[in-house]
């Protein structure tokens, strides 16, 4: 714990890879939505700009066949292209799929050259993710039926303070004395997602710290009985926060936890049902922004994706896509596993499954760059 406090300050380029992966998110916010310039696209030109640098003065790729895996991914997605529908949506997808997330994906084998970058990239990670729930904590306590951030949603800010969670708790895991700091920084990123309301965000976090644990090498140093103990404080500062919560939080978190469903997950289960019923029929995919043109599942209300990563891929860009992309997250899952033996490991792996299962249960392809990087520094890193 003491290692990882007294760590230098995490070098610029980081900062900006962090920045570009949470810029769709940061500039909805009331300040930063009134600049001349797209955030998403000043942060990317920026990264942009860094990545030169660094190949200019020597860096390569850090796996090159991890760089080549990523490589066949991103081939699958052409048939998509090569068929979209002639919408903007459509449009503004393939665009967004082959600039700003292919951007998130290739970064990473330029910047995490060794494992000792491991540590700064989930530092920028956790820092901005700090940035966007103590951004939603400031609205608590007025009026909302649900907490969310910068203007990006209540899924922004559930994902945000789920990733600092498993951030905070991880830390706390390890041998030696508890840090107060992070032991109130962990309790913070809980309030926030339960406040958040977004289910999937809180699964997503509590399933990928179990199965950290349950997967965790013996000898790994996890303190299992001081992160039960801290895990008992943080439930109890939960619960005494629960008299600030926003109603409509509270009555979403209480009806999951009692198995109830309500519009939210049953449009989820029609769309997984309507996607894989036209799977059989679409080798080649629909194209990209096929789901909004060919799927109705309200009666003539537009609904643009199945808000299910694979299903979406599949769908569009047809079976060849979604094997592959099936392959690319289980060769990333596989590679930080093999470095689950560490500490900056073990965050890399819980971090990959969290945006992972929230891939699975909201948003489109685009809304995943902090899974893109993940995937990529897991493969680029690859085993020990």
């Amino acid at each position: 714990m003491r290692a990882w406090a007294a760590s230098k300050r995490v070098p610029a380029r980081f900062l900006v890879l962090g920045a570009f992966l949470f810029a769709g998110v940061l500039k909805a916010g009331p300040t930063l939505s009134r600049l001349p310039v797209d955030l998403t696209l000043l942060a990317g030109g920026g990264l942009a700009w860094v990545l030169l640098r660094a190949w200019i003065g020597g860096a390569r790729a850090a796996s090159c066949r991890g760089l080549g895996l990523t490589g066949l991914w991103y081939a699958t997605f052409l048939p998509g292209a090569a068929l979209a529908a002639p919408t903007s949506y459509a449009f503004q997808k393939v665009a967004t799929l082959f600039s700003f997330s292919l951007l998130a994906s290739l970064a990473p084998f330029v910047l995490l050259r060794e494992r000792e970058d491991l540590r700064p990239f989930l530092d920028a990670v956790a820092f901005f993710c700090l940035v966007l729930t103590v951004d939603g904590l400031l609205g608590a306590g007025q009026g909302a039926q649900r907490l969310e951030t910068a203007g990006g949603g209540t899924i922004a800010l559930g994902r945000s303070a789920g990733f600092l969670f498993l951030f905070g708790a991880l830390l706390l895991a390890r041998p030696g004395p508890v840090s107060l700091p992070i032991l109130g920084l962990t309790g913070a990123a809980a309030v926030a997602a339960v406040f958040s309301g977004s289910r999937g965000p809180m699964a997503g976090a509590v399933v990928a710290l179990a199965l950290t644990f349950a997967l965790g090498r013996r000898g790994a140093g996890m303190a299992v009985r001081k992160l039960l103990l801290c895990g008992g404080a943080l439930a109890l500062a939960v619960g005494l926060s629960l008299a600030l919560a926003p109603p409509g939080s509270l009555r979403r978190t209480a009806s999951f936890l009692r198995g109830e469903f309500g519009s939210s997950e049953q449009y989820r289960a029609l769309a997984a049902r309507a996607s894989w019923e036209r799977l059989g029929s679409e080798p080649w995919g629909t194209g990209w922004g096929g789901f909004a043109a060919l799927v109705d599942l309200d009666g003539g209300t537009v609904r643009q994706y199945p808000h299910n990563l694979l299903l979406e891929v599949t769908l569009e860009s047809g079976w060849a896509c979604g094997a592959c992309t099936a392959l690319v997250l289980g060769a990333a899952l596989g590679a930080a596993r093999a470095r689950a033996d560490r500490p900056e490991g073990r965050i890399l792996f819980a971090g990959l499954v969290f945006w992972i299962i929230n891939a699975l249960v909201s948003g489109d392809v685009n809304d995943n760059r902090p899974l893109f990087a993940f995937v990529s520094a897991a493969l680029c890193l690859g085993a020990p």
